[in-house]
């Protein structure tokens, strides 16, 4: 649980707004309730799932980088700035373990994510990414572009497709035809949530997984939970998991 000693001003704060969340929370990590269930989503186990969560911030490298980035990332504003969220590790950890060739994120802004899922890639020696994203300058700080984070070492595994992604996204899945992993972090209307996690979902190959994040912003995903049967569901740290029969 390393990766929760980081920020730590930030997730007392936290703390304080939701008590009955942060109790639970810590229970859950205490028992190793979310390392059992993401090891058998996985095909991994839970220890190597919790050394997954902990090697970003343990790889001086990349989390001196990510700290050298603090301060231009404090001037975006952005509710999910914080790289060592579990949400945001439970995403990598999953392209760690997974071992995908092809994954598919909506979402971009400063880049975080798919900083994460590109280092996952990269010591995998293996995937590609490609990133989404609608390009309207919110949450990205003065004088930076979408994706201004990930640094150069890690781009030759991404593709960045700026632009809606009502119109891209069913373009790219008919060209990739399939697909191992799909990120839904964008827009988190109903409308659009359903839209993503639909098309998301029947372009990913049998046993693949789709992640949603956000999930609790409306009932698209406990709908879509529903409707699509998957061989496996969950809900850690209010991101949406299923794996796909």
């Amino acid at each position: 649980m390393k990766w929760l000693t980081k920020n730590l001003k930030k997730r007392f704060r936290r703390a304080l707004r939701h008590p009955k969340y942060t109790a639970k929370a810590l229970l859950d990590e205490l028992i190793g309730k979310d390392e059992r269930f993401l090891a058998a989503i996985f095909n991994s186990t839970p220890q190597q799932v919790r050394s997954f969560l902990n090697e970003p911030s343990e790889r001086r490298d990349f989390a001196d980088y990510m700290k050298s980035c603090d301060s231009i990332l404090a001037t975006a504003h952005h509710p999910g700035n914080d790289p060592y969220a579990k949400k945001l590790l439970i995403q990598y950890a999953a392209v760690r373990a997974f071992k995908p060739e092809v994954i598919v994120e909506t979402g971009v802004a400063n880049g975080i994510s798919s900083t994460h899922l590109l280092l996952a890639c990269k010591l995998n020696e293996r995937g590609h990414v490609y990133s989404i994203d609608i390009d309207n300058g919110e949450y990205i700080p003065p004088g930076k572009s979408t994706g201004w984070i990930v640094p150069d070492d890690l781009r030759e595994r991404w593709t960045l497709l700026l632009g809606d992604a009502r119109e891209i996204l069913p373009q790219l899945l008919s060209q990739l035809r399939s697909m191992d992993i799909f990120i839904h972090d964008s827009l988190h209307t109903y409308e659009h949530m359903k839209f993503e996690i639909t098309l998301g979902y029947s372009h990913i190959r049998s046993g693949g997984i789709l992640l949603v994040d956000d999930k609790n912003f409306n009932s698209a995903f406990a709908e879509c939970v529903e409707t699509l049967h998957p061989a496996m569901t969950s809900v850690i740290r209010n991101i949406g998991i299923m794996k796909k029969q």
